[in-house]
């Protein structure tokens, strides 16, 4: 068949309006038309486009919303199991051929007893009973031998013991009055001597009574009775020379080698504060201060030590110049926090779980590591231990929350210097000793609720300086409460640190 003939030029052919091989339509019409539908194709493929480019978005968020609506779950649950104990299972039964640990202590381990007065105050004499307690036979006394025990109990006081202070006066020409010279033991011209000043101070920052409560205490045990009010007025006398020592005792902690940080929240009078605590193994230093900043650091801190400070990774740190130990057992608790998180989730992302595993593996060795004494072992150690990190750090992980732990691990980052200082300081890994120093105050704070005034949170802070300090040094916070009401704060400061004995 031969090719079809091109029309000759300004051709128009006579079924143009009216073809027969249309039906008798028209051909410019069918060919417009055929113009139209075609645009209208080509823009319903763009909307299925569209519409499919959509579809696969909205698919990807669907299965990135089923992901996170899992971690959301398994975040609830590991919440939900954190405030209740682990259900105990029944014990499966071991095979024979198993030797199980006998419970108890090992055996030939020492026994405890308790350990005999070394004063006896009294010895008593009981006769022999004539008939049997047990069986009311009659007993024969001359075969009978004699057995005899220490027991300890309470000398209970009915009563405070009321003493009439008689001073003879001398005319001072200089002062132009009468004087008097107090004993140690009394305060001139006070109705409440210092003694029992010193036990309702005790009652209250060591035991961590309320104040109606202490009254109660005192009038119950000793006779004494005064209202609520009055342990406030005790406190404020007894700061007086409270103060001086907690600046001593804050001037010291700062020439420490080692020193720990911490703080928590706190309420004053309804208002958010923060109690910050610093320390080492000898002195203990609290301060309750509205801010949580780097001021706040500083002012308890300095702006530089020459110690070691262990905190975690709180950024209000980095505004003092030290060397610093960020604490392994926050990061160790985070990376457990992550598995346990990522346990609960179905598919979870097994590089995450496997970093989060290495990861406590890692801190748990670094922990327990013994620290050599050479320069030169040192710092082949913390080269060893970095290793092992950066290895572990090297890859970017899928989970959110532990690629953020692994960012904080990295080389770049301002904690990697802070993470095996403790080696070449010879120094703690982590920071417990701040966290055990703030769980008395942490546990009142649950009973109390805060404080109402900043005079209120100041004497807390104050008096748990001291018997906190008073505990590491051994030394009778009693007897330094009652020193702390003579006209001078050596006395109290001498027997804070054991240079005086208690009476």
């Amino acid at each position: 068949m031969g090719r079809w003939k091109e029309p000759p030029d300004n051709f128009v052919c006579p079924y143009r309006d009216h073809c027969p091989h249309l039906e008798g339509l028209s051909a410019f019409w069918m060919f417009q038309e055929y113009q139209r539908f075609r645009q209208h194709e080509q823009e319903h493929w763009r909307i299925r486009e569209a519409m499919a480019a959509e579809i696969a978005g909205l698919r990807d968020r669907t299965r990135e919303q089923a992901r996170e609506i899992e971690r959301l779950r398994a975040e609830n649950r590991l919440l939900h199991q954190r405030g209740f104990k682990p259900a105990k299972r029944a014990a499966a039964v071991e095979p024979a051929a198993s030797v199980r640990k006998p419970r108890g202590a090992p055996r030939g381990h020492p026994a405890w007893n308790r350990k005999v007065p070394e004063n006896i105050d009294q010895t008593v004499h009981v006769e022999a009973p004539l008939f049997c307690p047990h069986c009311q036979s009659a007993t024969d006394p001359q075969n009978g031998g004699q057995t005899s025990y220490v027991q300890e109990d309470l000398a209970m006081i009915p009563r405070a013991a009321a003493t009439r202070y008689v001073h003879d006066t001398a005319l001072c020409p200089r002062c132009r009055r009468q004087v008097i010279a107090p004993l140690e033991s009394e305060l001139p011209f006070a109705p409440i001597g210092p003694k029992a000043k010193a036990t309702a101070l005790y009652l209250r920052h060591v035991l961590r009574l309320p104040y109606r409560k202490i009254n109660a205490a005192m009038k119950t045990l000793f006779g004494l009775d005064f209202v609520a009010a009055s342990t406030l007025g005790f406190e404020k006398r007894a700061s007086c020379n409270a103060d001086p020592i907690h600046a001593d005792l804050l001037d010291k902690m700062r020439l420490g080698a080692v020193i720990h940080a911490d703080e928590t929240h706190w309420r004053e009078d309804g208002r958010a504060s923060w109690l910050w605590y610093a320390g080492n193994e000898s002195l203990a230093v609290f301060r309750i201060d509205p801010r949580r900043n780097s001021e706040a650091a500083i002012s308890l801190l300095g702006d530089k030590l020459d110690g070691l400070l262990v905190t975690d990774a709180y950024a209000a740190y980095n505004a003092i110049a030290c060397e610093r130990q960020s604490c392994l057992a926050h990061l160790l608790r985070k990376a457990r926090e992550i598995g346990e998180e990522l346990a609960l989730i179905l598919q979870a992302d097994i590089a995450a779980v496997r970093f989060c595993e290495n990861i406590k593996t890692l801190f748990q060795e670094a922990c327990k590591v013994t620290i050599p004494s050479a320069r030169t072992e040192q710092i082949t150690l913390i080269a060893r231990l970095r290793a092992k990190l950066d290895a572990l750090c090297k890859a970017p992980l899928a989970f959110a929350k532990a690629e953020t732990l692994r960012k904080r691990l990295l080389p770049d980052s301002p904690e990697y210097e802070q993470l095996f200082a403790f080696i070449t300081h010879l120094g703690p890994p982590t920071n417990n000793h701040a966290e055990r120093s703030l769980r008395p105050l942490v546990i009142f704070r649950k009973v109390c609720l805060g404080t109402r005034s900043p005079i209120g949170s100041h004497n807390i802070a104050l008096f748990a300086s001291l018997s906190q300090t008073a505990s590491l040094q051994g030394s009778d916070i009693l007897h330094v409460f009652q020193l702390l009401f003579r006209p001078s704060p050596n006395p109290a400061h001498d027997a804070l640190f054991g240079s005086t004995d208690p009476p």
